[in-house]
């Protein structure tokens, strides 16, 4: 590398760092939210909390005493429905069914906010001719799935970290 392509790239990175620009997953969580204990939660739903919090350089807690805040799964399902079938008798077509119903808590074991639920569906079109390529598909969209979910899930734990400040 020459010395002009350095120094312009140094540059380009401080713009980048000065704009504010974090890797998408990063967000910034108050002290409370970067240990949480999160309690009744599906393997997928927990990696997708754990890659999120570490990426805001926060941990899961081991137990809910070690805890600033802690969010109980109450229930979390995700269902496949066929919404079409085709003139072969498969399926043409399918939705996916996110339901998550939970409750925020403090250390404490105080409410800090009513249950909350999170609803999610997704369709897609499934083609026949591909049947490997729409498995991949449909767990590429599950995957995404559960990370709006964890998104979703720490936008509402911030909002109850929040109010109970007030």
């Amino acid at each position: 590398m020459t010395r002009a392509s350095r120094i312009v790239l140094i540059v380009a990175l401080g713009f980048l760092t000065a704009c504010g620009y974090h890797l998408r997953g990063s967000i910034a969580l108050p002290e409370a939210l970067k240990n949480l204990y999160l309690f009744g939660a599906s393997s997928n739903l927990q990696s997708e909390m754990l890659v999120m919090v570490r990426g805001s350089k926060g941990k899961l807690a081991s137990s809910p005493n070690d805890a600033g805040i802690v969010i109980k799964i109450l229930k979390e399902d995700l269902r496949r429905r066929v919404l079409s079938i085709g003139s072969t008798g498969k399926s043409s077509e399918v939705e996916l069914d996110y339901y998550l119903r939970f409750q925020v808590y403090d250390n404490q074991e105080k409410p800090l906010m009513d249950e909350q639920t999170i609803e999610l569906t997704r369709e897609f079109f499934n083609d026949q001719t591909a049947v490997l390529a729409k498995d991949s598909e449909e767990l590429i969209i599950s995957k995404e799935i559960y990370k709006q979910a964890a998104r979703m899930l720490m936008a509402r734990a911030q909002i109850a970290i929040e109010n109970q400040k007030k």
